[in-house]
Parts: structure tokens; C-alpha cells; sequence
């Protein structure tokens, strides 16, 4: 074929099916009949409803006799639930026109790539949504080919990377009982002991990308624990990163460090104030509720919130953000190490995750014991230094946690999250302290705002100074705590 030129263009009209209670979507499935050139194709798909990972999810095919779904079809039908059949009903319709193109970059690479132009609509009702998207599907070759090509259409138009199925759209567009979408938490990473470093690196990076992307929608929707999710999403592949980087590139290391550093920095401000408004704020005035200046305070707060907000999705919307993300993504399928050396040892990335973990460890737990040694006299900033060596713990905790097994791995968690947790209440209030002036200089509030806003800092001070008999145990505990990964 012609480069550029279209292999197919047909209209799709797909039918999909759910209980009246949507049991399906409730197990991250979906069936559907689709109607195609006269011939009726039910499908069920499994993994596409959740953070889940990146180009990850099961799927099965049959021809049925009509747009009804058949649940003793040969290849479809045993994936789904029994006793389905009497409660099934048509859910939302997707009506799309399908160009296809079939691209080969590169000799033994195939890549079809597939415009959807139509839309979402109610089964039973007059609600709609628009579909306008590329969808591009790997038939043969390198996944990061898919990548690739992905940037090269962002060099020609405004895209954005949208992983929710047509599926997941319609479900939402019918769904009247979430006021906004739903924050997605990080998924647990499933990692088997013999794989190389390499490829337990590339599963973790698209759980946390998945969790990151996913949670757009929120983020967009003005949803705080949306923002507070993609951070913790790019955390978790920072630790990841920061923990094997004696098995990467030095210049590859260095160069995703400082992608992924920009991606945080765009969420930095909306999640201060996040904290300031919903944690810090109702504690206090739940605590002085005769404090006259609270109102003058929250008003004040939600100005600079909703502009913190526009940053943030300025940035989602921005095509470096995009283009930030195709990039790393790319990188996380592994080419770009079959292309150069990996590592300071040339094939370290080679050995076994389930030989290095234990190592990444050892060096994590070192640097919790030297950051608390001595922690009465520690400096707020050397206490900040030691919540940011705990929180790397327990992220590279959770990551390699599928590594181990038993109570000790729980143990060892709760210690760490009771420490982190009351680090970050304290590190909340000393970003408080050093936020509260650049306010006043903004916003020029009254005298009562004011008041209000030193008697917020006084207040969560003195909690701090209560609780501090408390913290020192939690940080002996943590600091005498046995290596589950010894045992």
C-alpha cells in the first residue's frame, strides 16, 4: 500500500451489554455485538476497566446469528459469569465511522492504525458523548514502535493519550451516581523473582503510568485526591528508577529523573493547597471554631486553588506534557536498552529483580537508620530529609513487595507508613509556615485573615509539640525493625 493511504473505512455500530445491577463492569469485563459489513461479532474483554497496566487486557471473538449476545458462543462465552442470560440488556451504543491504516515503520513492524470519528449514546435514554480518536494496535514488531508512531501524529496534531476504553466512556456516560470521576489508586505490581531488572522495571512503569494517565479525568474534574494520585504515581516510578540506577545508563537515568521531576512540579502548588484547604484548615477551626477569621481564610483558599487548578490542566492539556509521557513510556519498553549499553556493568540490567531487590533494600534501610540517628535534635529540614528516605522505602516496599511474603512484610509497612505519615503532617506545617508569607503578599489580606491565618500555624505547632513523645516511638520502632527481605 501507498504510504498514508486508507486499507479500510466502514461504519461500526456496537451494542454493549451489562445486568441491570452492571455485574460486568463491576468484574472489569464487557461484552459486546457489533454489527459489521452484515455480520454480527460478540466480543468480551477482560482488564480494561481499572489502573491495570498499559497495553495489557484479554479478549475473545465469536460470530453470533443477531445483535444479541450468545453466552454459549465457543470462544467468548466461557469468559463470562453464569446466569447471566435472562438479566442481560442493551447499556449504551457506540456509533463510529472506522478509516484504517496499516503503517509498517520498519521491516518486521506492522501497525494498524485506526480513526474513529461518531459517538457514545444511552441504550435507553438521549445522553451522548462524541468520539474523535486515533487508536493505534500493534500487529507484529516492537511495542515501542507503537510509541514512535505516537509522537510523530502529536508533531501534526493537538493529541492527548486517553486509556479509557469506549467501554469505560460509556459506563461513565450512563453512570449517574458518581458526581465526578473516581481517583484510581495504585495498582499492586505482580514481579516473579527471575525476571530481569529490565523487564520488572518496564511492568512497574506502566502500572504507574496507567495509575498517572488515569487519573486525569479526576484531576480535570477538579478532584484533590486526582492530583494526590498522580503524584504518588510518579513517586512510585521515581523510586523505582532511583533504586536500580546502578543498573541503568547514567545519561538515561539523569535524562528520566528530570522528565519525571517536571511532571511533578506541574501538581506541586494545587496539592499545597489541597492539604491547606481540606487537612490543615478544617483541623484547626474544628479545634478554635470561635476564631472569627476561618470564612476569610477558605474564600482566600479557594481563589488560589482554582487558579492553581488552570495551571495544572494547562499543563495536562499542554503537548509537552504528552509528549513528556510518550517518551518515557517509550523508553520503559525496553529499545532504547537493546540499543545502547545498559548499565555500569553492561548487562546488569540482565540479572534477576529477585537478586537485586534485596540489595536496593539493604541500601534504603541504611539510609532511614543514618537519617534518624539521633532524631530529638534533628532539624525540621533534616526531619523532611528523613520523611523523603522513609517514603522511598515504602514505595520501593510496596513495588518489590510481591517478591516476599508474611507477616514481617506487613509489619515492616506499618511501620514505615505510621513514621511517613507523621512526617508528613509535620513537613505540612513547616510548608505552611513558608507558604503563608508569599500568600500575604498576593492576596494583601485583612487584619482578621490574617489573625486567622497565624492562629492556623500556632494551632497545628502546638499538636505538633503533643505529639512528639509519640513520633520518637514510632521512629525507634522503624529503626529496630528486622529486614523481612533477611528472613
Amino acid at each position: 500500500m501507498k504510504p498514508g493511504s486508507a486499507s479500510s473505512q466502514e461504519q461500526l455500530i456496537s451494542t454493549y451489554y451489562d445486568t441491570p445491577d452492571l455485574v460486568l463492569k463491576q468484574q472489569a469485563m464487557t461484552l459486546r455485538v457489533r454489527e459489521r459489513g452484515g455480520e454480527f461479532i460478540q466480543t468480551v474483554k477482560t482488564g480494561d476497566l481499572g489502573a491495570g497496566e498499559i497495553l495489557s487486557r484479554g479478549e475473545w471473538e465469536d460470530r453470533v446469528v443477531d445483535y444479541r449476545p450468545d453466552l454459549t458462543a465457543e470462544q467468548s462465552g466461557p469468559h463470562l459469569p453464569r446466569g447471566l442470560a435472562e438479566n442481560l440488556r442493551p447499556v449504551f451504543v457506540t456509533d463510529v465511522m472506522r478509516t484504517a491504516y496499516e503503517v509498517e515503520p520498519a521491516p518486521g513492524t506492522e501497525i494498524e492504525a485506526a480513526v474513529d470519528k461518531g459517538e457514545i449514546k444511552e441504550a435507553d435514554g438521549d445522553k451522548t458523548e462524541p468520539v474523535s480518536e486515533v487508536e493505534l494496535e500493534l500487529k507484529r514488531g516492537d511495542a515501542a514502535a507503537l510509541y514512535d508512531l505516537a509522537l510523530k501524529l502529536l508533531g501534526v496534531a493537538p493529541l492527548r493519550i486517553e486509556l479509557r476504553s469506549k467501554s469505560e466512556r460509556g459506563y461513565r456516560l450512563v453512570d449517574r451516581g458518581e458526581p465526578f470521576p473516581a481517583a484510581v489508586h495504585a495498582a499492586p505490581v505482580a514481579l516473579d523473582p527471575e525476571m530481569t531488572v529490565g523487564n520488572a522495571l518496564q511492568k512497574i512503569a506502566r502500572s504507574c503510568f496507567a495509575q498517572l494517565i488515569r487519573n486525569e479525568a479526576a484531576v480535570l474534574a477538579d478532584e484533590p485526591e486526582g492530583v494526590h494520585q498522580m503524584r504518588v504515581a510518579l513517586r512510585r516510578v521515581r523510586s523505582a528508577v532511583s533504586s536500580l540506577k546502578g543498573q541503568l545508563p547514567a545519561e538515561d537515568h539523569d535524562w528520566m529523573t528530570e522528565q519525571l521531576r517536571w511532571l511533578g512540579s506541574t501538581l506541586g502548588a494545587a496539592r499545597n493547597l489541597d492539604v491547606f484547604a481540606i487537612e490543615l484548615l478544617p483541623a484547626a477551626r474544628g479545634g478554635l471554631p470561635d476564631e472569627p477569621g476561618w470564612d476569610d481564610v477558605a474564600t482566600t483558599l479557594v481563589r488560589l486553588r482554582q487558579q492553581a487548578y488552570r495551571e495544572v490542566k494547562d499543563a495536562i492539556a499542554s503537548r509537552r506534557y504528552t509528549e513528556t509521557v510518550l517518551q518515557l513510556l517509550r523508553w520503559f519498553e525496553g529499545q532504547d536498552r537493546h540499543e545502547h549499553p545498559v548499565g555500569k556493568d553492561g548487562d546488569a540490567a540482565a540479572a534477576s529483580i529477585g537478586t537485586v531487590a534485596a540489595g536496593v533494600l539493604d541500601r534504603r534501610r541504611r539510609r532511614i537508620r543514618k537519617r534518624s540517628k539521633g532524631f530529638g535534635r534533628l532539624t525540621p529540614p533534616e526531619r523532611h530529609k528523613l520523611r523523603i528516605a522513609a517514603k522511598k522505602l515504602r514505595y520501593t516496599t510496596e513495588l518489590f513487595g510481591t517478591l516476599y511474603s508474611g507477616d514481617r512484610l506487613h509489619s515492616f509497612l506499618n511501620y514505615l507508613k505510621r513514621v511517613q505519615g507523621s512526617l508528613g503532617y509535620a513537613n505540612d506545617v513547616r510548608v505552611a509556615h513558608e507558604f503563608v508569607p508569599d500568600l500575604f503578599a498576593r492576596t494583601q489580606p485583612g487584619n482578621s485573615a490574617i489573625h486567622a491565618w497565624i492562629t492556623l500555624l500556632e494551632w497545628h505547632d502546638q499538636l505538633l509539640a503533643r505529639d512528639e513523645r509519640r513520633l520518637r516511638k514510632q521512629v525507634e520502632r522503624l529503626r529496630g525493625a528486622s529486614p523481612f527481605w533477611r528472613a
